[in-house]
């Protein structure tokens, strides 16, 4: 599946500080390969939680996994429009898109090859179209998988004062 190419937007920024020279390409190799990721959500009382998890870049998506009982698992089921930031030393992204809850054993599968590429540390598994924390060798504790697709993504600039760019998809 073709990723979309969208458009750099320039924002202003304050002082007349330079707007990021980031490239589409750019920001989603920043995506694919950070390992931080800080998940917004907010649920139904509109109280905003925020999260550190571990994501991997699939198909156009951040993918992150979550226990099934925890609360932005609940808030997404509320809510499923969420913000990821992803920090650099020189430019912050941040996604802002809806997620989806994954239940294709095949992407699954795929996803789950993904994170011991980036966190070789951990390796989950897929088994009867379920995503399994390697520890749940009793397979009773399935989690969710759900993939963030830009609606937009923001890349705030760092160096010599603020800058920013946007990108719509």
């Amino acid at each position: 599946m073709a990723e979309p190419e969208p458009a750099a937007e320039q924002l202003s920024s304050p002082g007349g500080a330079p707007l990021t020279a980031l490239t589409w390409a750019d920001a989603r190799t920043r995506l694919a390969d950070n390992g931080d990721y800080l998940l917004a959500t907010s649920g139904a009382d509109g109280r905003v939680h925020m999260v550190p998890v571990l994501a991997v870049w699939l198909e156009g998506a951040v993918c992150f996994v979550t226990r099934r009982q925890t609360r932005k698992a609940r808030d997404l089921a509320t809510n499923d429009y969420c913000a990821i930031t992803v920090p650099g030393h020189d430019v912050d992204l941040v996604v802002e898109g809806t997620a989806n809850l994954v239940r294709d054993a095949a992407r699954l599968q795929r996803i789950a090859d993904l994170y011991p590429i980036k966190y070789p540390w951990w390796h989950p598994f897929v088994r009867e179209g379920e995503f399994h924390d390697p520890a749940d060798t009793a397979l009773s504790d399935p989690q969710h998988v759900f993939a963030v697709a830009p609606r937009v993504v923001f890349a705030f600039g760092k160096e010599e004062g603020f800058s920013a760019t946007r990108w719509r998809f």
